[in-house]
């Protein structure tokens, strides 16, 4: 009777104990599911929003729009917004490549300075904002200009096209805000490209200046030849220390 008891309460006892083990087994599965449904559901979120984001992009900077020209600055800083909040290089380049020659041909408009892109550094709230982007779009520049290959025409073009923005952005000389009136603020933009230029130091700017140096010559590429020259002498005179003088 009582060994009977003993193996009873023992056999209570173990299944109690294998009922405990499952329900241990089934709350780990079911957290697993909803980890597994919850990365699901983040990457479909993220790929829908890329791609939203991806078109208006698209829709920005289509070719045919004949106000393209005419786009104001701030509208260009929220659409540069977005596309470095995804930026891949791969998959974007197309699209940077139209945001720069977006951004230079703000930069050549005419008594029109809503539409230069630079009077943004103006604005009290988007200052920084925009030192930071512009900063972000030249290191890329920088980046596509390591990879570009010279000896190929197109990528000719855009050697140029990137040495224009670094040209254009790291010295003043050609900004139209700073004509008439504008002159007043020359020291304080001054300022700004030698912050610019000290970020592009620090994240190895003259190693991709020696990579475009070492461009073989091709075609007709004297405007290739004169954007470095500026640029050269540019650097020089905005950040570079004497011992790092370029000949």
């Amino acid at each position: 009777m009582f060994t009977l008891s003993q193996t009873s309460r023992a056999w209570f006892i173990d299944r109690a104990r294998q009922a405990r083990e499952e329900r241990l087994v089934q709350k780990e599965r079911e957290r697993a599911a909803v980890v597994i449904q919850a990365h699901v559901r983040s990457f479909l979120c993220r790929s829908r929003l890329q791609r939203d984001i991806r078109r208006e992009i698209d829709d920005f900077f289509k070719a045919d729009d004949p106000e393209s020209t005419k786009r104001s600055a701030l509208c260009i800083f929220k659409i540069a917004r977005k596309l470095l909040f995804l930026f891949r290089i791969k998959e974007d380049n197309e699209r940077f490549e139209k945001l720069c020659r977006s951004i230079l041909s703000s930069m050549d408009a005419e008594n029109e300075p809503k539409v230069w892109f630079v009077s943004l550094a103006c604005s009290k709230d988007l200052t920084l904002l925009w030192i930071k982007q512009i900063k972000n779009i030249l290191w890329y520049c920088c980046d596509f200009l390591k990879q570009l290959k010279p000896e190929i025409l197109q990528d000719s073009r855009l050697i140029t096209l990137y040495l224009t923005m670094l040209v254009t952005f790291t010295d003043t000389s050609t900004w139209k805000i700073l004509r008439g009136k504008g002159e007043s603020l020359r020291p304080a933009m001054n300022h700004i490209c030698a912050n610019i230029m000290g970020h592009l130091n620090q994240h190895g700017f003259y190693s991709v200046l020696q990579v475009c140096d070492s461009c073989p010559p091709v075609c007709d590429f004297s405007t290739l030849q004169h954007l470095h020259l500026d640029f050269y002498i540019c650097v020089q005179h905005t950040w570079c220390p004497p011992q790092k003088h370029f000949s």
